[in-house]
């Protein structure tokens, strides 16, 4: 319950101010806490904001066993949906840490995430090849996700799953 408060009002400060680097006594006087109640939690603002990503991270939907009555392609675009649908669902906490903080370590762990995640799948068979293709889509993907955020999400997404797909495909198409 009280790392909550803290998360919220971290978020809370962030959503007023993006620019200004908070201090531990700006987050405990919005959560109404005092300093030793934060330092019972965290040692320092970089492990509240690292605890904040870990949380967003594990929440995104991954691959694990794709078989089924849909085709590979349908249920690549259904686990796609899942994600996205997380993201709007999180959107003060997305458009906050990933859009308005410009926080390009989380941009970079976003991308590692999915990208562990996703590269279960091969795409050719040179090992280098498949890893290159991931690197790219993924990074592209983060920047797709970026915008679609930023613009306020201007269609569903299954719709923008479908485009992710098709362009991480076309974008593969030639390492196969």
């Amino acid at each position: 319950m009280t790392k909550k408060m803290i998360k919220d009002a971290y978020i809370e400060l962030l959503e007023r101010n993006p620019s200004k680097r908070l201090s531990i006594t700006d987050i405990c006087k919005v959560a109404d806490i005092n300093r030793s109640t934060f330092y019972m939690h965290y040692e320092d603002v970089n492990q509240l904001v690292t605890e904040i990503e870990d949380d967003l991270l594990d929440c995104i939907p991954y691959p694990q066993n794709i078989t089924g009555a849909l085709s590979e392609s349908e249920q690549y675009i259904a686990l796609l949906e899942k994600t996205f649908d997380y993201i709007r669902e999180n959107k003060k906490y997305f458009s906050i840490v990933f859009v308005n903080f410009e926080n390009t370590n989380f941009q970079k762990r976003i991308a590692q995430t999915v990208l562990g995640r996703y590269q279960s799948v091969p795409i050719s068979n040179n090992t280098l090849m498949t890893k290159y293709g991931f690197v790219f889509c993924t990074n592209g993907v983060v920047g797709l996700i970026k915008e679609w955020i930023i613009e306020d999400f201007p269609i569903s997404s299954r719709e923008f799953a479908k485009i992710v797909l098709q362009f991480c495909v076309k974008a593969t198409a030639t390492l196969s």
